[in-house]
């Protein structure tokens, strides 16, 4: 998997930082012509923000899931004059995701929105793989009060976005735990556009497609997972060793279905409840 380094070519200004509950991401125009919303380093927690948000990505994109094209960025120092950021934030490459202007933003009034119906299955499906992708990565910020995701009008699917928090939170050192029902998008009142009571039968066999999916797509993780730890940037000062073993978890059988397992009972709960 081969990742572009690209670098800023205008200056960026106030209008392009974004006030997030995590962090104040940057828009950024980059020498391809595109822009790219870019996540740094404030040194406090440096890798795992944007190890994070790197491994994320790339496993979004193994599972065909939406996600934005990505990048590592340099940012100029010469181009962070109109923003009150210091420059240290920008020493190391920062992760970029190609910027989508005509993206919705997903929210609480998005839910009236009318594209969200029960006969949008690649909206459903989508919003689905999401949700079970979550649960192996322990994502504890995205549900209900906090979506991180866009809309793509065009093809009615949602788009995955800021995963800074995968591995409950920065504790990828640690042993990882299964995300609360709060914590999770399943829960949120999305599930009651795509499905209703009647249609237990096609529930269960959504489910099972999307289990089964998701144990062939975590295995072709595995599988490319030296090769994209070997593309962390070496600025980066990571440890792929140490890395790789801390994943190595998540590619176990016995959490596979500890996940597969917690996904059919939040999709059943919430289902059954709305």
């Amino acid at each position: 998997m081969k990742i572009n380094e690209l670098y800023s070519i205008t200056e960026i200004k106030p209008e392009d930082c974004y006030a997030t509950r995590g962090s104040r991401p940057v828009r950024v125009l980059c020498n391809d012509l595109n822009y790219y919303v870019c996540k740094y380093s404030t040194k406090e927690s440096f890798p795992y923000p944007l190890f994070n948000e790197y491994i994320a990505a790339c496993f979004l994109k193994i599972w065909n899931l939406p996600v934005p094209e990505f990048a590592f960025v340099k940012i100029r120092k010469d181009h962070i004059q109109q923003i009150n950021y210091p420059y240290h934030y920008f020493d190391q490459l920062c992760f970029g995701s190609r910027y989508f202007g005509e993206f919705k933003e997903v929210d609480k009034l998005f839910l009236e929105t009318p594209l969200i119906k029960k006969e949008n299955h690649s909206g459903r499906d989508t919003f689905l793989r999401i949700g079970l992708f979550d649960i192996w990565l322990c994502n504890e910020d995205r549900h209900f009060e906090n979506f991180n995701l866009l809309y793509n009008l065009k093809t009615n699917q949602f788009v995955p976005i800021d995963h800074v928090y995968c591995f409950n939170t920065l504790n990828l050192d640690k042993d990882a735990v299964l995300i609360s029902e709060n914590e999770s998008i399943l829960s949120s009142p999305f599930l009651s556009r795509f499905f209703c009571r009647p249609l237990q039968q096609n529930l269960n066999e959504i489910r099972l497609t999307i289990i089964n999916e998701f144990k062939h797509n975590v295995s072709r993780c595995h599988e490319e997972l030296d090769d994209i730890l070997a593309n962390l940037p070496l600025t980066w000062n990571s440890d792929p060793d140490f890395l790789k073993s801390r994943l190595e978890p998540f590619f176990g059988q016995k959490w596979l279905q500890s996940c597969a397992d917690h996904f059919t009972a939040l999709l059943t709960l919430n289902v059954k409840t709305q």
